[in-house]
């Protein structure tokens, strides 16, 4: 990776000031390069991924020079790519890295977007075979749920018990393996259907299913939401937040990440 430097910081009100200088074309090359670099590097310091791309395509499309051994353009591509690999936009890294690599050969940074596209390749495989294997299971489960209600039901025996426990299965699996586009509909499913049970073992599953939506919200960058539920849950169990790591996932939201 690219050696650490300090990173100059834009406050929010200073953003669209910086926008415009960025565009304008009447001001000094130089004063449009510091202003471009500034922005730039605001985003990425307070991860402000979406805001980064869209403004890394801006600073790419200007002839800009140099300013301070960097080149706006140059720099732009290369937090474009790291703003793309945290937003899990694993198609574009691996489009984008190579054109990179062959539009700036020479670049300091080249070692940085290669071993970034090296890493994007293996963390990518490594997902789907993850996700494969998750969906496995949980179709074995499923189909050996379907045999215990039938056999239930042959019987004339209630079987919401094993509804139940699929249902958190259906939310578990995908959530403890941190597959959390595909977990959070099942968990939400699961704390409306289902509740908080009778027994202890069911209250530990409802407050498991919490955890894993507030979690995967998280993950999935919806902020605000992610926010709320976690009041919800505890106001309403703080014995039950204790057994989850609700609190120090929103906790660990960036003050001025973006949704």
């Amino acid at each position: 990776m690219a050696p650490a430097r300090p990173l100059p910081t834009a406050p929010p009100v200073q953003v669209e000031r910086l926008r415009a200088v960025i565009e304008d074309a009447r001001l000094p090359p130089a004063e449009r390069s510091a202003a471009a670099l500034v922005l730039l590097d605001a985003h990425s310091s307070r991860e402000r991924w979406r805001s980064l791309v869209r403004d890394a395509d801006l600073v790419s499309r200007l002839d800009l020079p140099r300013h301070e051994g960097r080149l706006p353009a140059e720099q732009a591509a290369w937090l474009r790519l790291s703003a793309l690999r945290n937003l899990n936009q694993w198609d574009a890294v691996l489009g984008d890295g190579p054109a990179f690599l062959r539009t700036y050969p020479d670049s300091a940074l080249a070692p940085a977007v290669d071993s970034l596209v090296r890493s994007t390749v293996i963390s990518r495989a490594s997902v789907e075979q993850g996700r494969r294997e998750m969906q496995a299971e949980l179709r074995k489960e499923e189909e050996e749920a379907a045999r215990e209600i039938a056999r239930l039901e042959g019987l004339g025996q209630p079987t919401e018990d094993v509804r139940r426990s699929l249902d958190f299965r259906r939310c578990d699996l995908p959530g403890t393996g941190r597959f959390y586009p595909e977990a959070l509909a099942p968990c939400r499913a699961f704390i409306a259907n289902w509740g908080a049970g009778n027994t202890s073992q069911e209250l530990n599953e409802y407050r498991d299913a919490r955890g894993l939506e507030i979690a995967s919200l998280v993950a999935l960058r919806r902020y605000t939401e992610a926010r709320e539920r976690f009041a919800a849950f505890l106001a309403s169990d703080p014995e039950g937040e204790q057994r989850t790591r609700s609190r120090a996932i929103v906790m660990g939201i960036p003050a001025e990440a973006e949704e």
